[in-house]
């Protein structure tokens, strides 16, 4: 069992979107009309302790911005802009009132930078701390981005360079010693894997591109989203891993783990960039219109092609993708 297996099992037990909704399971978020000429994305992440975080590497404050970040995110990669929260909170019974409080502060916190508001939510009883966070945000109809839009012969793009959040999680989780690394790159690759930020001016702007035919987050990792792209375009995408943009720090974190950097950087999620499908010939021009609004980069990592499956580019050499990303299912 994984996630993709049970999305289509999903889908097939619950039918077609009909009526108002446009967009059903299958991507970031589902989508709406409330009236003709609307719509609106709505979109939950769960966030499980043992799972998706420990209270021994991050603070409750940063458990909760992380919970409502992967929200966030997932509003994002519609083109979206997200507008309200409500919170489903499970309390395990070493937690009390105060550490509540603090849960929702750190959510207050990445809330109040987008303006967001958490207007509600459920709480109850568990063994296990965790956070089901909803999102509901809008979208103009001509901005509204889908996973499978893309055609073969785009290319594709991130937000971003990869790895950084995946360079933390191995510091924090002790996967290398830190006194071999800079401890600038330590503290930088720290505080995003605790804090990742959502793109969501990016996905606002990219979304009203239309150069920009689709739009996925990597919460999952490059190694695990993109195969999920490239089945809902109907394509095969190739990558190149000499040229894969990898974040400074996760190089840095990986050749101290003796690792490869580009494969840190595909398997590691939490970095929300954003992975888009472009139109070829506009990407240059996109990339620098990217850079002068929002100050960020735009940055090439492969192409769709016709066919199925990813293909992995190492020396010139091809042969399907083998790092595995985030699978929420695994066992």
């Amino acid at each position: 069992m994984n996630e993709a297996s049970v999305v289509a099992a999903l889908r097939a037990a619950l039918g077609a979107p009909a009526g108002r909704v446009r967009l059903g399971i299958g991507d970031d978020a589902a989508v709406w009309s409330p009236a003709p000429g609307q719509l609106q994305v709505i979109t939950v992440d769960e966030c499980t302790e043992g799972i998706d975080f420990r209270r021994t590497t991050v603070s409750l404050e940063d458990a909760g911005w992380r919970a409502l970040a992967a929200s966030l995110s997932d509003a994002a990669a519609m083109g979206a802009r997200p507008l309200l929260a409500v919170v489903s909170l499970v309390i395990p019974g070493d937690l009390d009132e105060g550490g509540v409080v603090l849960l929702y502060q750190g959510m207050a916190e990445l809330a109040a930078r987008h303006r967001v508001q958490i207007v509600g939510g459920d709480l109850s009883r568990g063994e296990v701390l965790s956070l089901g966070v909803t999102v509901v945000g809008e979208v103009r109809p001509s901005n509204l981005k889908r996973r499978g839009d893309g055609r073969a012969g785009d290319v594709l793009a991130v937000s971003g360079p990869l790895g950084l959040c995946r360079a933390g999680l191995a510091i924090v989780e002790g996967e290398v010693d830190r006194e071999l690394l800079d401890p600038h790159l330590v503290e930088r690759a720290v505080a995003a894997y605790r804090r990742p930020e959502p793109r969501v001016a990016a996905g606002r702007f990219l979304g009203g591109s239309r150069s920009v035919r689709g739009m996925m987050d990597l919460s999952d990792g490059l190694a695990a989203d993109l195969p999920r792209l490239a089945a809902a375009c109907g394509a095969a995408a190739l990558i190149d891993a000499d040229t894969l943009p990898v974040d400074p720090a996760c190089r840095a974190v990986a050749q101290a783990m003796g690792a490869a950097p580009e494969d840190l950087a595909l398997e590691g999620g939490d970095d929300l960039e954003l992975l888009c499908t472009v139109q070829r010939r506009a990407f240059g021009y996109l990339a620098e219109r990217v850079r002068a609004r929002l100050g960020r980069p735009l940055l090439l990592v492969g192409r769709l092609e016709a066919g199925t499956g990813v293909v992995v580019s190492r020396g010139g050499v091809q042969h399907p993708l083998e790092v595995e990303g985030w699978e929420a299912l695994r066992r």
